[in-house]
Protein backbone atom coordinates (compact mmCIF):
# COMPACT_ATOMS: atom_id res chain seq x y z
CA UNK A 1 0.00 0.00 0.00
CA UNK A 2 2.87 2.07 0.80
CA UNK A 3 4.33 1.76 -2.78
CA UNK A 4 1.04 2.67 -4.38
CA UNK A 5 1.03 6.08 -2.23
CA UNK A 6 4.18 7.41 -3.51
CA UNK A 7 3.66 5.70 -6.87
CA UNK A 8 0.31 8.22 -6.74
CA UNK A 9 2.16 11.39 -5.31
CA UNK A 10 4.92 11.10 -8.06
CA UNK A 11 2.60 11.23 -10.46
CA UNK A 12 0.89 13.84 -9.02
CA UNK A 13 4.31 15.75 -9.11
CA UNK A 14 4.96 15.34 -12.76
CA UNK A 15 1.65 16.53 -13.53
CA UNK A 16 2.28 19.47 -11.58
CA UNK A 17 5.41 20.19 -12.64
CA UNK A 18 4.52 19.64 -16.69
CA UNK A 19 1.82 22.35 -16.01
CA UNK A 20 3.55 25.26 -14.24
CA UNK A 21 6.90 24.69 -16.72
CA UNK A 22 4.31 24.89 -19.77
CA UNK A 23 2.96 27.88 -17.97
CA UNK A 24 5.93 29.52 -17.31
CA UNK A 25 7.39 28.58 -21.09
CA UNK A 26 4.51 30.50 -22.29
CA UNK A 27 4.62 33.56 -20.14
CA UNK A 28 8.10 34.35 -21.04
CA UNK A 29 8.56 32.81 -24.70
CA UNK A 30 7.85 36.08 -27.38
CA UNK A 31 4.62 35.79 -29.39
CA UNK A 32 7.36 35.84 -32.58
CA UNK A 33 8.31 32.71 -31.23
CA UNK A 34 5.16 30.87 -31.01
CA UNK A 35 4.02 31.45 -34.51
CA UNK A 36 7.72 29.81 -35.69
CA UNK A 37 6.58 27.17 -34.24
CA UNK A 38 3.45 26.93 -35.45
CA UNK A 39 4.82 27.48 -38.96
CA UNK A 40 6.99 24.57 -38.30
CA UNK A 41 3.84 22.23 -37.21
CA UNK A 42 2.17 23.66 -40.79
CA UNK A 43 5.54 22.92 -42.23
CA UNK A 44 5.25 19.28 -41.20
CA UNK A 45 1.68 18.59 -42.49
CA UNK A 46 2.04 20.43 -45.64
CA UNK A 47 5.23 18.37 -46.57
CA UNK A 48 3.12 15.29 -45.89
CA UNK A 49 0.01 16.66 -47.70
CA UNK A 50 2.55 16.98 -51.19
CA UNK A 51 4.02 13.97 -50.42
CA UNK A 52 0.19 12.22 -50.87
CA UNK A 53 -0.16 14.28 -53.87
CA UNK A 54 3.05 13.50 -55.59
CA UNK A 55 2.45 9.74 -54.96
CA UNK A 56 -1.25 10.03 -55.86
CA UNK A 57 -0.09 11.78 -59.70
CA UNK A 58 2.73 9.66 -60.02
CA UNK A 59 0.25 6.31 -59.55
CA UNK A 60 -2.48 8.00 -62.06
CA UNK A 61 0.33 8.95 -64.38
CA UNK A 62 1.90 5.17 -64.36
CA UNK A 63 -1.64 3.96 -64.98
CA UNK A 64 -1.80 5.98 -68.29
CA UNK A 65 1.41 5.27 -69.69
CA UNK A 66 0.56 1.17 -68.57
CA UNK A 67 -2.80 2.25 -70.76
CA UNK A 68 -1.62 3.78 -73.51
CA UNK A 69 1.54 1.06 -73.58
CA UNK A 70 -0.77 -2.31 -73.48
CA UNK A 71 -4.07 -0.64 -74.11
CA UNK A 72 -6.71 -2.28 -71.87
CA UNK A 73 -4.93 -5.65 -71.68
CA UNK A 74 -4.27 -7.89 -68.32
CA UNK A 75 -1.12 -6.75 -66.76
CA UNK A 76 -1.47 -9.80 -64.33
CA UNK A 77 -1.92 -12.26 -67.33
CA UNK A 78 0.81 -10.81 -69.62
CA UNK A 79 3.30 -11.52 -66.25
CA UNK A 80 1.95 -15.37 -66.18
CA UNK A 81 2.72 -15.73 -69.37
CA UNK A 82 6.12 -14.18 -68.76
CA UNK A 83 7.00 -15.96 -66.32
CA UNK A 84 5.98 -19.53 -67.37
CA UNK A 85 8.15 -18.34 -71.14
CA UNK A 86 10.71 -17.86 -68.41
CA UNK A 87 10.27 -21.31 -67.26
CA UNK A 88 10.05 -22.91 -70.41
CA UNK A 89 13.25 -21.07 -71.52
CA UNK A 90 15.08 -22.46 -68.63
CA UNK A 91 13.96 -25.88 -68.29
CA UNK A 92 15.09 -26.05 -72.05
CA UNK A 93 18.61 -24.55 -71.19
CA UNK A 94 18.84 -27.11 -68.48
CA UNK A 95 18.66 -29.90 -70.76
CA UNK A 96 21.21 -29.13 -72.87
CA UNK A 97 23.66 -28.29 -70.47
CA UNK A 98 26.65 -30.09 -72.40
CA UNK A 99 28.32 -27.52 -74.70
CA UNK A 100 29.10 -30.93 -77.22
CA UNK A 101 25.11 -30.96 -77.73
CA UNK A 102 24.07 -27.39 -77.26
CA UNK A 103 24.88 -25.24 -80.79
CA UNK A 104 23.68 -21.91 -79.60
CA UNK A 105 26.43 -21.61 -77.28
CA UNK A 106 29.96 -20.37 -78.24
CA UNK A 107 32.88 -22.67 -78.11
CA UNK A 108 34.92 -22.57 -75.03
CA UNK A 109 38.55 -21.25 -75.98
CA UNK A 110 41.51 -23.46 -75.14
CA UNK A 111 43.14 -22.56 -71.90
CA UNK A 112 46.51 -23.96 -72.64
CA UNK A 113 46.44 -21.44 -76.37
CA UNK A 114 49.10 -18.48 -76.09
CA UNK A 115 47.22 -14.91 -76.91
CA UNK A 116 47.37 -13.50 -80.14
CA UNK A 117 48.15 -9.77 -80.79
CA UNK A 118 45.85 -8.39 -83.19
CA UNK A 119 47.52 -7.18 -86.26
CA UNK A 120 48.75 -3.95 -86.21
CA UNK A 121 47.64 -1.44 -89.31
CA UNK A 122 50.24 0.22 -90.90
CA UNK A 123 49.95 4.36 -91.38
CA UNK A 124 51.59 5.34 -94.08
CA UNK A 125 52.57 8.99 -92.39
CA UNK A 126 54.37 6.67 -89.59
CA UNK A 127 57.74 6.62 -91.89
CA UNK A 128 60.56 5.77 -90.23
CA UNK A 129 59.48 7.19 -86.96
CA UNK A 130 57.11 4.25 -85.81
CA UNK A 131 54.76 6.94 -84.03
CA UNK A 132 53.21 9.92 -85.36
CA UNK A 133 51.29 13.15 -83.78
Amino acid sequence: MKRLFWIGVGAAAAVVTIRRSRDLIDSRTPPGVKQAAGVVVGLGGALRAARSEFSAGLAEREAELRHALLGDADIDAARERTSTRRAERSERKGRHADPATDLTSEPAPDPTAKPTAAPRAEDPDDGDLGYSF
